[in-house]
């Protein structure tokens, strides 16, 4: 017992530690926060042991106990303050409803005009506060994460108190964020001068990929930033499909092609395309019309329903609401096919890079992707078992379902290369991330010395 206590105190004293700022973090649940979590989950395995600073749950739209499950035998401390600001008059954890999206979209637009960067700006205050408190010196560097792009300034208030290098990650692209508007010229302005701020003063940049790492670049006046710019895509974490089962996933109609949809719609990322090619299916193809069967896998808005119900393909669909991450990885491993959309009917759908994608892919499952030309599409493009359509071409969707559902009934579905799909996995990821931290850190010993 002693010899066992010796040692792990001996790994903690010799491993480097990262503060990890992360508003977005379990119990929180959703996409958003999963990157994150991943990253810090396997952070230990690469000699860095992470400390998340977050904030204590509030109202939210969805929360995922079984996300903070999977840090229990790993070694992360996590510092929760509250969230400040005009969530500072929000109650504590509870689920808000997001059963009306032109609502949402149309509080998040006026949250737009008056708060920059975003509505969590409030929450700087409350960390430099609870920060007063705390002895930094123990850490080694800083890792930011956004959106929210609160957290980068966070960071850079971290990096000027302590001197510790900072690494900033764009899970999203942040002034062309395609669900981002300027109510004026002066808010456009002002985005574009915090994020060239926080990208000239970070050590160390990472973007999800190439095309937001070359806009970060363009509003750069030093060429040389390209130098401390790195990609490091989404992924997927293998430990989730190795996973014994849940219980909680009925069995699915061995008769029927059993197409999953798991996540929320939001903006232009809606059912549309689905429905109508079930239309056209349903009036010209009854017999694979009738074999197919799509489940949806978390929060579907009533108005998509009612729509699904209008157009009287209501019959094909299977409401399945919101489960927890580990149950939805279970209904991706028992679909026959998967199936997500990225609308193209606005700018900045090239800089989108969804977990989603990435998680299917882990799968090794047939996958529909209807997603304009973008880097996600070129990556889903070099593997035999992705179907990639134009999100407005229902007339292609409902193509791929038939050949799918004869391929299914002759069991010739394709499967996916096991050795490119493992390049995406979270531990091999992490990696890349613990690289750029070890770097960062030599180069300042390095200074430091000469």
């Amino acid at each position: 017992m002693v010899s066992s206590w010796f040692s792990c105190d001996l790994i903690s004293s010799l491993m480097k530690h990262v503060l990890v700022i992360a508003y977005y973090f379990p119990p929180m649940g959703l996409s958003g926060i999963q990157r994150t979590l991943k990253f810090v989950k396997y952070l230990g395995e690469f000699g860095w042991k992470p400390t998340v600073l977050t904030i204590t749950p509030h109202a939210y739209f969805a929360f995922d106990d079984s996300f903070l499950a999977e840090l229990e035998e790993r070694d992360v401390e996590i510092w929760r303050t509250p969230p400040g600001g005009i969530f500072s008059m929000v109650g504590p954890r509870r689920t808000i409803s997001l059963r009306n999206e032109r609502l949402r979209k149309f509080l998040n637009r006026v949250s737009q005009f008056f708060f920059v960067p975003d509505n969590k700006i409030g929450w700087r205050k409350q960390v430099r506060r609870f920060l007063e408190e705390k002895d930094l010196g123990t850490f080694d560097a800083v890792y930011s994460t956004a959106p929210p792009y609160t957290d980068h300034l966070v960071g850079l208030d971290i990096k000027r108190r302590t001197g510790l290098p900072l690494v900033i990650d764009f899970r999203d692209a942040w002034v062309e964020y395609p669900f981002h508007i300027y109510w004026t010229p002066w808010h456009r302005h002002r985005h574009e001068a915090l994020e060239r701020m926080v990208v000239r003063e970070a050590d160390a940049v990472i973007t999800t990929n190439r095309f937001v790492r070359d806009l970060l670049l363009r509003r750069q006046a030093n060429p040389s930033a390209a130098e401390r710019m790195h990609v490091i895509s989404q992924g997927f974490d293998s430990a989730d499909f190795q996973a014994p089962p849940t219980g909680h996933v009925p069995p699915m109609d061995p008769g029927c092609l059993n197409i999953v949809y798991t996540g929320i719609f939001y903006e232009d990322r809606d059912p549309l395309i689905l429905f109508k090619a079930l239309v056209l299916l349903r009036d010209e193809r009854p017999e694979v019309y009738l074999r197919l069967r799509f489940y949806m896998v978390g929060y579907v808005q009533e108005e998509y329903r009612e729509m699904g119900r209008v157009m009287g393909v209501g019959d094909r669909l299977v409401y399945c609401g919101y489960v927890e991450h580990n149950v939805s990885v279970e209904w991706v491993r028992n679909a026959d096919v998967l199936w997500f959309n990225i609308g193209a009917r606005r700018k900045g759908y090239e800089t989108v890079s969804p977990g989603k994608a990435f998680e299917y892919l882990g799968s090794g499952k047939p996958i529909i992707a209807a997603i304009p030309r973008n880097e996600i599409g070129e990556m889903l493009a070099a593997f035999d078992h992705t179907f990639l359509i134009d999100p407005e071409d229902h007339h292609a969707f409902a193509s791929v379902l038939a050949d799918l559902t004869e391929r299914h009934a002759r069991g010739e579905m394709p499967k996916g290369d096991r050795e490119k799909i493992d390049r995406y996995d979270r531990r091999t990821l992490t990696g890349r991330l613990a690289a750029v931290l070890d770097n960062i850190t030599a180069t300042i010993k390095q200074h430091s010395a000469s």
